[in-house]
């Protein structure tokens, strides 16, 4: 079936935003590679050459009063049996389908013998990373389902080392795993060449709370008492940490909630602070990073141990290892500066959008090695 379309199945609205973004990535890399694409989703992309069917109002829409992780498995599982009811009625090359999304899909192709790329964008499921158990009550997608998409797919991509590792201590064969390092806009995200070395300014993007660490960030922030510095948390909270969170704050703290002019803001900041103890890979490290700004992190974060002009935390509740890193950029403005270039230079030859394109290519080549070579697009 090499002169038939891969079948790209997403759940999304391709807002640009997110997964949304590297769903976005990966189609266009498809397009730009001249190879057949039909994208089944919930939004359009400017791409002439992809077919798409958009389902902008599924049936699930009229679940939408339910909470918003069952109506969003909702959808997930009504593209499953969609991107199956498409197989069944037109001949595809292969599919790629996002993790819960896949099931149903996989399940026809692999009776009919055609390649299924499972996009992940975390850890294997049974790797222990601490919080609350998740609920598995329909319509939420359990264990279960997810181990079978692993089990059904031909290659599974993850975002970062650190969670092709979960999925190889997990039995899963690693030859079986590719780690599809993210992307920025490196046009976008850029230094700022009039950035003052004072005040110090610590910023802490994305959906902020618990599992970004934010709370051990602001004990560590509140103890180190750093003279002219603040601290700025940049996204949104949920509902029913913001008040703790504030609480525990003190006058350095700028909650700034969600913002859509990041790249300006991120370029004033002299470090990045993330403490997750779960991700795939947080796309801001790399916006961080392009805008010369460092990165203190979690290695389960998924940035790559060796990233020039970052700082790995072991432990994020160890409030003396996190306050040390501080101290220490607040303290030597011209090694911190030496950092951030560092960083920059590294995201520019490696990371961006179309270093990532040509990685979902070259993965997606090995997976099905029958097929056309596409890697000489990007090389």
């Amino acid at each position: 079936m090499i002169d038939a379309p891969w079948l790209y199945l997403y759940d999304g609205k391709l807002k640009g935003l997110g997964i949304d973004l590297v769903a976005e990535q990966q189609i266009q890399s498809l397009s730009e590679a001249g190879l057949e694409c039909h994208q089944v989703s919930r939004g359009r992309l400017a791409l002439s050459d992809t077919k798409q069917s958009t389902w902008s109002f599924p049936p699930t829409k009229m679940l939408s009063w339910l909470p918003s992780q069952d109506y969003y498995a909702a959808n997930k599982r009504f593209f499953s049996l969609l991107g199956q009811c498409y197989l069944r009625t037109r001949r595809y090359r292969g599919v790629i389908a996002w993790s819960k999304t896949a099931l149903r899909a996989f399940e026809l192709a692999a009776l009919q013998d055609i390649p299924r790329i499972l996009n992940v964008g975390n850890f294997h499921c049974d790797h222990e990373c601490g919080g609350r158990q998740a609920s598995d009550r329909w319509p939420r997608i359990g264990k279960e389902r997810l181990r079978r998409e692993y089990e059904l797919a031909t290659r599974i991509l993850v975002a970062s080392d650190y969670a092709a590792h979960t999925f190889v201590s997990q039995g899963i064969p690693a030859e079986k795993v590719s780690v599809i390092y993210r992307g920025v806009d490196a046009e976008r995200f850029k230094p700022d060449a009039a950035r003052p070395p004072r005040p110090f300014i610590v910023a802490s993007c994305g959906a902020l709370g618990e599992r970004k660490g934010t709370y051990d960030l602001i004990r560590s922030w509140r103890r180190l008492a750093l003279p002219d510095s603040q601290l700025w948390l940049i996204g949104s909270i949920p509902k029913g940490e913001e008040a703790a969170m504030r609480e525990l704050a003190d006058p350095s703290i700028r909650f700034f909630g969600f913002r859509k002019d990041l790249p300006e803001l991120m370029a004033q900041a002299h470090a990045h602070v993330l403490l997750s103890r779960n991700e795939g890979f947080a796309k801001v490290l790399l916006e961080a990073a392009a805008c010369g700004v460092v990165n203190v992190c979690t290695e389960q974060t998924g940035l790559p141990a060796d990233a020039p002009g970052s700082i790995v935390i072991a432990d994020r509740r160890d409030d003396a290892e996190v306050g040390t890193a501080l101290r220490s950029l607040h303290a030597d403005p011209q090694h911190l500066q030496s950092l951030g270039q560092a960083a920059r230079a590294w995201v520019e030859q490696q990371f961006t959008w179309s270093s990532f394109r040509a990685r979902f290519l070259a993965a997606l080549e090995d997976a099905a090695p029958h097929l056309p070579s596409c890697k000489s697009q990007f090389s």
